[in-house]
C-alpha cells in the first residue's frame, strides 16, 4: 500500500509541473519499481544469521607442566565459544555464505555445531561436516526444508583479477559508498564529533543492480579511500567466476 501511494505521488507531482508521461513511459517506470521491489524482498529473505559453537576441552596437563612420574592426565572442563557473522543464501545452491575468518576456530577450540536463522524466523542445526571454507569464502550446506520458498539471491561474478569498478563502473563505487556509509563507516573523528556508531560485520553481503557480487571480509575503523582515489576494496571478498563451482563439486 505504502509503495502504491509513493508512485502515486510521484505522477501528481509530474502532472503538477506540467509534464504528462506517455503510457510507455509510465508502463516502464512501474516495471522497473516493480523489478526493484521484487530483487529488495529476494535479498531480504536471503539474508541469515550464522552462529558457530566452538568447544576446547581443558586438561589437566594444560595446567601442570612439570609431571611426576605416573602422572595421569584428566578432563578438567569443556570450554564453549561462540561466532556471530552475517549470512545470505546464494541462489541454486542451498548453501548459506559468509566470510572464511567468520568459521575459523579460534585457538584450541573444535566446531561443534553451526546454527542458521534465516530472516522468516526458520532456524537450523548442522554439524561441522556441513561447513566448508575455500578460499575467502566459508558456506553452510542447509536443508532443502529450511528454505522451502526462499530463492536466493544470484551471483554476479567478476573476472579474475578485476575489480568491482573495473567491472561495473562509477555507479558501483556510489553504491558502495552509501554502503559504507549508512554502516558508520567513516573517520574516527567523524564517529567522535556525530556520536555515529561503525555497525559494519564481517559476512555482511554487498549488492549491485541486484545481484551478489562480494561479502565482507574485514571492518575497516574509517572509510577506505584507495590511494588512486575512489574507494578501496580490499575490505571486501569479491565473488570471482569458479567460486560458486569450488563448494558444488569439491567434497
Amino acid at each position: 500500500m505504502k509503495h502504491n501511494y509513493v508512485i502515486w505521488l510521484f505522477v501528481v507531482a509530474l502532472l503538477a509541473g506540467g509534464y504528462v508521461p506517455s503510457r510507455a513511459q509510465t508502463a516502464s517506470a512501474l516495471a522497473r519499481e516493480a523489478q526493484q521491489a521484487q530483487q529488495a524482498h529476494r535479498r531480504e529473505q536471503a539474508l541469515a544469521r550464522v552462529t558457530f559453537e566452538w568447544e576446547k576441552p581443558v586438561y589437566l596437563s594444560d595446567k601442570i607442566h612439570r609431571r611426576r612420574a605416573g602422572f595421569k592426565d584428566v578432563l578438567l572442563k569443556t570450554e564453549y565459544s561462540r561466532t556471530h557473522c552475517p549470512g545470505v543464501l546464494v541462489a541454486g545452491t542451498h548453501r548459506v555464505f559468509t566470510v572464511a575468518s567468520c568459521a575459523e576456530a579460534p585457538d584450541g577450540f573444535s566446531l561443534k555445531t553451526v546454527r542458521v536463522q534465516l530472516a522468516n524466523g526458520k532456524q537450523g542445526r548442522g554439524s561441522a561436516g556441513s561447513v566448508a571454507i575455500r578460499g575467502n569464502f566459508a558456506s553452510v550446506l542447509v536443508s532443502a526444508q529450511l528454505t522451502a520458498g526462499i530463492k536466493g539471491v544470484p551471483v554476479a561474478a567478476v573476472p579474475q583479477g578485476n575489480s568491482l569498478y573495473e567491472t561495473f563502473g562509477h555507479g558501483v563505487q556510489q553504491e558502495l559508498l552509501q554502503f559504507f556509509v549508512e554502516r558508520g563507516v567513516v573517520s574516527p573523528r567523524a564517529s567522535r564529533l556525530t556520536g555515529i556508531k561503525n555497525t559494519l560485520q564481517k559476512g555482511e553481503p554487498f549488492f549491485y543492480r541486484g545481484q551478489l557480487v562480494a561479502l565482507v571480509k574485514e571492518v575497516p575503523s574509517r572509510l577506505p579511500v584507495s590511494f588512486w582515489g575512489g574507494l578501496s576494496e580490499d575490505s571486501l571478498a569479491v565473488f570471482h567466476p569458479g567460486v560458486l563451482q569450488t563448494f558444488l563439486t569439491d567434497k
